[in-house]
């Protein structure tokens, strides 16, 4: 579905932070929106998610709820202070909405976690691995666009202050041929190991010993945002959308499932020793 003026993830937390904290004071929308200077449907598009808040709104309300200097204010104030780039309303049109959603969280990212047990990683894939995957699926007419996007959100780990990146692998990723052509998969691994060894990428293998913990979750990601505090969302990966999980008490439990799985993995150490391995034999 083309990109428009779908609610982003960004509005959906601040509209769900403000729901909540009204809620604890036992405040109407009607009430807050008297107090406030607002309509009623003003607010309640703000704690929908479907209305945009200009950062001294946002600081005014948090302040109507005591929301006091700490991480989620200071969090919540960064989300509103976001500005669509260039680059971003370039795709519009081209790449899903979601799509466009998701490669924002990951620029504004402090770290994102990321588990792929059948793929490598979108951000990490070379093109030709990234073509052969977009053949075989209902985007394929789209490809060339696709192909583009997903190299241009893997600059997110180039710039000059990258997020913290936290991808798991399973060992099956590295034997995987797709597309049948064992020169794309040679290439593939390369560029892992190349990856593998940047200071900010703790690229890890689930050996196929561990394969028990697969039926923990399906490929996901966790994106913490800056400013370092309480917002992180889990972003689930189907075949022609991404569903991004907000709910706290969720997200909670996607996080205690990546620690799992962590611990089942490899070593940094032993990931790229493995991952030599594979790319000498291949």
């Amino acid at each position: 579905m083309p990109s428009g003026h779908a609610p982003t993830v960004r509005q959906r937390r601040i509209g769900s932070a403000l729901r909540k904290a009204r809620d604890r004071h036992n405040l109407t929308v009607a009430t807050v929106a008297r107090r406030f200077g607002r309509s009623q449907g003003w607010m309640s598009m703000v704690e929908n998610g479907l209305q945009a808040i200009a950062p001294d709104e946002l600081s005014d309300l948090l302040d109507l709820y005591s929301i006091e200097d700490g991480p989620l204010r200071e969090s919540l104030l960064h989300l509103a202070t976001h500005r669509r780039g260039t680059w971003e309303r370039a795709w519009e049109g081209r790449i899903s909405a979601a799509a466009l959603d998701l490669a924002s969280l990951e620029e504004d990212a402090a770290e994102i976690r990321n588990f792929e047990p059948l793929i490598v990683p979108g951000l990490l894939q070379t093109p030709d691995y990234t073509r052969k995957l977009i053949a075989v699926g209902p985007a394929k007419h789209n490809a060339k666009a696709l192909i583009d996007f997903r190299l241009s959100r893997q600059r997110v780990l180039r710039q000059p202050d990258p997020p913290r990146y936290i991808p798991i692998i399973t060992e099956a990723v590295l034997r995987n041929r797709v597309g049948g052509d064992p020169a794309i998969l040679r290439t593939q691994i390369r560029r892992l190991a190349e990856a593998a060894r940047l200071d900010h990428v703790d690229l890890r293998v689930l050996p196929s010993t561990a394969s028990a913990y697969l039926w923990l979750i399906t490929p996901y990601a966790l994106i913490s945002l800056r400013p370092p505090g309480r917002l992180t969302v889990s972003v689930g990966d189907q075949l022609n959308r991404s569903i991004f999980i907000e709910d706290e008490n969720e997200v909670a439990a996607h996080n205690e499932i990546f620690d799992l799985l962590l611990s089942a993995t490899l070593s940094r150490t032993a990931s790229l020793a493995l991952i030599d391995e594979v790319a000498s034999q291949s």
